[in-house]
């Protein structure tokens, strides 16, 4: 069952997307301009996407460090550059669309709580490949630089497709969240 500090939880995460979809709902309203709602459901795909690939690149090639303050600079300069010339083209989108606007984002939150709720009655990491993708997730948190260290093989680099772990961690880093608890909201 949930309790009030895991609703807390829930919140901030539903917070984190919160604020990834606002910073890019420019660019999405950009490329889904003929939707009903100019892509803001779209908005927190692209934003995680572009957000997690620019840290992952950035980490690659060893310019930045994979940090809280890392990933707060990266949406900060997105937001930049997302709302340069967009400020009243926003707002007119979200005049224009709260409804729908409204209505997106409670379904998101209904589901989200629903699953939560599903999962907090078997919050226990076992089984299939639930231990692996746990120690990803630290490893990505740990890593300062990608690739991130194997937790297996420590000194070398994951050998496996990890990006998913990745929006993961960029999520859990955006909104301070335990991995233990982020890692159940990922799922």
């Amino acid at each position: 069952m949930i309790n009030f500090q895991d609703f807390l939880y829930i919140l901030r995460w539903l917070l984190g997307f919160l604020l990834i979809g606002i910073i890019f709902l420019p660019f999405s309203s950009y490329l889904f301009k003929d939707f009903r709602d100019k892509g803001y459901i779209f908005s927190k795909i692209l934003g995680l996407a572009i957000v997690s690939y620019s840290l992952f690149i950035l980490g690659l090639i060893k310019i930045i460090k994979f940090s809280e303050a890392s990933v707060f600079l990266i949406l900060i300069i997105f937001l930049a550059i997302n709302y340069f010339k967009n400020v009243k083209n926003v707002f007119l989108i979200l005049k224009k669309n709260y409804k729908i606007i409204l209505f997106e984002e409670a379904l998101f939150f209904v589901c989200l709580f629903i699953w939560s709720l599903i999962r907090s009655n078997l919050p226990e990491i076992n089984g299939l490949e639930k231990f692996m993708d746990f120690g990803f997730l630290n490893s990505i948190l740990r890593s300062e630089y990608f690739p991130p260290k194997d937790m297996w093989y420590t000194p070398l680099a994951i050998n496996y497709y990890y990006f998913g772990h990745l929006i993961t961690a960029v999520v859990t880093k955006l909104t301070f969240i335990p991995s233990f608890i982020s890692y159940n909201l990922m799922i």
